[in-house]
């Protein structure tokens, strides 16, 4: 439901904001020249991401027994990478500043495989094969989308 009516704020232009930058082309031998670029962010989907990704983890952090103190850990962490992409979206291109952002949400997103991946596959043996199976599946493959999807 949280999707559904994220892509319909998309859909109908409620979930867009429009991000001005304008540029200085500096030139040697002729007067200086600016243009403006308009990018649209669509931070609905930023919005999404921040209630159901948290979700998703805790689902797989309960299948696998971890304690609340690793899955608080891997749900903060998770907040932190959606805002910080949001942050990052909102930000001038090429500058350190949406690198730094960047930056953040990689750790962060480390912080997550440490907590679901590492910790709770550890966890997780402990409750058989069968659970463990279904528990590697459905991370690994969570894990791996999550990775695969800023390219």
């Amino acid at each position: 439901m949280t999707a559904g009516i994220s892509y319909f704020a998309m859909a109908s232009g409620d979930g867009i904001s429009l991000h001005h930058i304008r540029e200085t082309d500096h030139h040697k031998h002729v007067p200086n020249t600016s243009h403006e670029i308009v990018r649209q962010v669509y931070w609905a989907r930023y919005v999404d991401w921040a209630i159901t990704t948290p979700l998703l983890l805790l689902d797989l952090c309960l299948l696998a027994g971890l304690d609340g103190a690793h899955i608080t850990m891997a749900i903060v962490a998770d907040l932190v990478m959606v805002l910080t992409g949001l942050f990052a979206a909102f930000g001038t291109e090429g500058t350190a500043q949406k690198w730094g952002y960047y930056a953040i949400a990689c750790i962060a997103y480390l912080v997550i495989i440490w907590h679901v991946a590492i910790h709770g596959r550890h966890m997780v043996t402990q409750k058989g094969n069968k659970v463990a199976g279904f528990f590697a599946s459905i991370a690994g493959f969570t894990l791996i989308l999550w990775t695969a999807y800023p390219m």
